[in-house]
This record gives C-alpha cells, structure tokens and sequence, in this order.
C-alpha cells in the first residue's frame, strides 16, 4: 500500500498513462476520505419525548432516531446511537445517587465505547420536573434542577473524561397539557425558569472542562409554541393538549438536535499554528501534509487566563519517524490540559528522510520559540514539559536526555515509547527511519536513551499496555530502571490490555484510571 508521501508524489507525475493517474487519485482520495472520517456514538438521555411515546414506530421515528438520520446526511461519519429516554420521568429518576435509571445510561454508554469514536450525551430533562402534580411528586425548583443536572453531568464526566455533553432546551407544550400529571400554565412558565439553570451549567463546565458541556438546542421551544400542527393532539382533563411530537415534529426536533450535537463534535480549541524557523523556505502550512511532514509548525493552546497555571506541555505525535498521529495523540489531547489550567502545544516535527538531526531540531526551535514568547502567553519557562506517543517517544525522551539546561524541559510524558535502538528490543521501523539500515553501535547507543540518563534526567511519567505487539513494554522498563538509578523521580504505569497507539481514545479500557493518574501525577510538583 502507498504512503500518503508516495501517493502525493505518484500524482504529480507526469510520465504515468491516464489510467495510472486516475487509479492512483481514487487511491489518495481514499486516503483522505479516512483521515477525516469519524464515530459518534450518542446517548440520548429524556423523558416520553425522548422515547418517542405516541409514535407508531420509535424506533426509526423518535427524536434521536431522527437525529442520527440527519447527522449521517451531513456525511461526517458513522452515528451510532442508544434511546434511554423513559416516559415519565425527571431529573431525579436519573440522578446517579438514585441507581434507578442512570445504570441504563451507563449501561448505553459503556455498549457504544468498545469502538473507537466520540461519546455524547444529549440530554432532554425538565418537562416533568415542571409539573405541578406527577412522578417527580412535586415540582422542583430551578436551584433544584441546576442540582440534579450538575449531579447527572458530573457524574458522566467522571465516568467519561473524554465525552460531550449536550443540555438542550425541554420543548414548549400547551399550557392546557393535563393527563395523569397536572402541568398547565404555571408548569410551562416553571419550565421556562430552567433555562437560565441550563446556561449556568454551561458556564459553570466551560471554567473547569473547556469544550465538554454545551448548551444545545434552544431553538425548538419557540419553533413548537409557533406550530402546534408538529404535536399529536391529545385529550385532557382541560380539553386537547399538545405535549408530544407527531412524526414530523419528530423529525423537526431530531434536526434541532443534530445541530446542536454538530456543533458541539465538530467544537475545537482555539489555537494558533506557527511555523517553526528550522527550514530556509517554508511552504504554505495549508498544502503540508498531516503524514509526510514538510513543514514543521507548532500548533498552540493557551488556557483561560483566570485559570492558567503557568505551566506548558509540548506533545510530539508519533508515527515511527514516518508519518505523524496528530490527533489522538496531539490535538485530542487539548481539552484535557487546558481543563486543567496548562497551556498545550504539539509539534508538526519534519520526518527523519535519513538524517537523523532533523526532529531534533524541530523540538528545539519550538521549545526555544516557547520560551520567546512565555511573558506573552504567561508561560512559567522553568516549567514546559514534554510529551511523546511511540516514536515520539523517542524523540522526546532523546531531548530529555540529551538536552541541557537551560534548553530541557521540567518533566516528561511518555506514552508507549519507543525507547532503546537495541534491535532486540525496539521498534525496527522507528530505528531505521531515524538511523538508517546499518548505524554504528555507537550512534546507536548514543540514541539508546536508557544509557543516557543522567541525575539531572528531568521527572517522568510512563505509560504501556503489557500486551503491545509493536513497541516492547521491555523499552519502558529499561528507561524506568535507568532513571530510577539515578534518583530520577517517575511513575510507572503497566496495564493488561490496550495494545499500542491508544493515546486519547475512548476504546483504551483502562482511560478512566489513566487519566485520573495523569492527573493526579502532573498535581504532584
């Protein structure tokens, strides 16, 4: 199979037939077509609305049914979905504390992330929290459903640190609803007072777990009061009311969600891309590639300044010293460090082609232009890290090693790395792309790292999964031992299955106790 670097090349060649050219083109639209492509499982969280009570056919005509069907026409990848909307019930029923309903929600939840892809909760709760007489007993007030709602959100954030949270609007119904709950008018204007409840939400998260809550759709309310025709006209105890969905009030709705839903997926950090100085021209970041690199770029994420702690992370995707990870093992990784007040960088570093100075350099430019700019972007330049996936790994753990002060960084992380250039023990695709088919034993121990640790070596934190089938566990050992002789601090972390290349994924089993030892590890110093 071609490279993305081979294909390129392929293309602009002219000395190949029609034929040759059109084959080769489907091939590297192909190519494109998967580097952009994703999952979206949701978890639809609600009421009988949610579930598509009075429909003849929830299952492909309630709202998240309709919701899944519109976002796979905005072709943005695979929806995978699961409805734990329950008639009847509020907040409360859903409240973690309460394992009533919030065990089916995670139940959903855990089903949907054995696969790779984004996890999002939509939830739909309020209407029957507003009722004056019904399951909830009694209405709740708006204090109490901010309460209940932050209990079920943080609790989902907890159990998932990576998903999004989507908090829409309940919908309008007819101030004459009354069937074996009482709402009326003084229910539809206590649903109302919720909604300022929802944006509080909103801000409270964006302070703490930027780009993970959002507040959805607020849009249908109006959109339902202004055409009672999207209801299913029912019979009352105050004459016919309007509380559920018709078909295509349905389908209404579901558009509402998938937009909402949209955003909050296709949501990203700001950010700022800055070439790096280490090549003469630099061509237009725009036409680089994301797997054969030609341009090195640092891509930055600065934290809200009420929160910022000083503290920066550079991130070095790997990708065996030929192509680069820059998702989950680069940019997916922003939200988590800005969450926690640090600012995030990661490195576009120039691929090896057989000199091995090449990435190095790189790195040091961008360390060099972080520290230019750390009074700017209140940067503590004592106290960058870095961090590195698999070969970036490597090439992290070699500037730890091999960089001096004041050029170092303050800490290291490294996810699976490739370690030592023993050819027992290393990644053989890593070493010959970064040292060629037959380095000297000496260049090859130089760029061992486990034989380069000093004292001065800076703090670091490791991670592998025992069962990984391309980068030993065995490198990781060698490099913890090492720095362990020498005093270096380090928390070693060895889990039973993962594989290698889990970096930021949902599918790692073990994320949830990853992240919090991460995160536990990096509030240590």
């Amino acid at each position: 199979m071609f490279t993305f670097t081979e294909t390129k090349q392929y293309i602009l060649k002219q000395t190949y037939t029609m034929k040759q050219f059109l084959l080769i083109f489907c091939l590297f639209c192909g190519i494109i077509s998967f580097a952009f492509s994703q999952k979206v499982n949701i978890v639809f969280i609600g009421n009988s609305i949610t579930q598509g009570v009075q429909l003849s056919d929830p299952q492909r005509n309630s709202p998240p049914a309709q919701t899944a069907s519109w976002l796979e026409k905005q072709n943005i990848g695979t929806i995978a979905i699961r409805n734990c909307g329950v008639s009847g019930k509020t907040t409360v029923d859903f409240l973690p504390a309460s394992n009533t309903y919030f065990p089916k929600v995670k139940a959903a939840a855990d089903e949907l992330t054995k696969s790779d892809g984004t996890l999002v909760f939509s939830i739909m709760l309020g209407t029957n929290d507003s009722a004056q007489r019904g399951t909830a007993k009694s209405r709740l007030q708006p204090q109490q459903y901010f309460t209940n709602m932050k209990a079920i959100v943080d609790e989902l954030l907890r159990l998932y640190p990576n998903c999004k949270v989507v908090l829409n609007r309940p919908i309008w119904y007819s101030p004459t609803t009354h069937n074996s709950s009482t709402y009326l008018q003084e229910g539809l204007d206590v649903l109302k007072s919720y909604f300022p409840e929802l944006k509080k939400l909103e801000d409270h998260y964006w302070k703490t777990v930027p780009g993970q809550v959002f507040l959805g759709d607020t849009a249908a309310f109006n959109y339902f009061e202004n055409n009672t025709e999207l209801f299913i006209a029912e019979n009352g105890n105050s004459g016919i009311f309007y509380l559920h969905p018709s078909p295509e009030g349905a389908r209404r709705l579901g558009e509402f969600w998938g937009k909402a839903i949209l955003y909050a997926i296709n949501w990203q950090p700001a950010f700022t891309e800055y070439p790096m100085p280490t090549v003469a021209q630099t061509p237009p970041m725009s036409s680089d590639s994301l797997l054969g690199m030609t341009a090195p770029s640092l891509r930055v994420y600065l934290p809200d300044p009420e929160t910022a702690t000083g503290r920066m992370v550079i991130a070095l995707p790997g990708g065996g010293y030929q192509h680069l990870a820059v998702f989950h093992e680069g940019y997916d990784w922003a939200p988590f460090f800005l969450s926690k007040g640090i600012a995030f960088a990661v490195l576009k570093y120039r691929m090896p082609n057989g000199n091995r100075d090449i990435p190095f350099a790189d790195v040091r430019a961008a360390f060099a232009f972080v520290r230019q700019h750390a009074a700017e972007w209140k940067v503590d330049p004592s106290n960058i890290g870095i961090m590195g996936s698999s070969a970036g790994g490597h090439l992290a753990s070699t500037f730890a090693t091999h960089a001096t002060a004041p050029e170092s960084p303050a800490f290291q992380i490294l996810l699976y790395p490739v370690i030592t250039m023993d050819p027992t023990f290393t990644h053989a695709g890593s070493r010959k792309n970064l040292l060629g088919d037959n380095p000297s034993r000496e260049i090859a121990d130089l760029y061992s790292n486990e034989k380069q640790v000093t004292a001065q070596t800076p703090r670091a934190f490791i991670i592998f999964a025992a069962d990984d089938q391309i980068v030993p566990p065995s490198n990781g050992f060698r490099y913890a031992e090492a720095l362990q002789k020498n005093k270096v601090a380090l928390t070693f972390l060895l889990y039973p299955k993962g594989g290698h290349g889990f970096g930021n994924r949902d599918s790692f089993a073990y994320k949830q106790q990853f992240m919090c030892e991460l995160s536990k590890w990096l509030g240590s110093f």
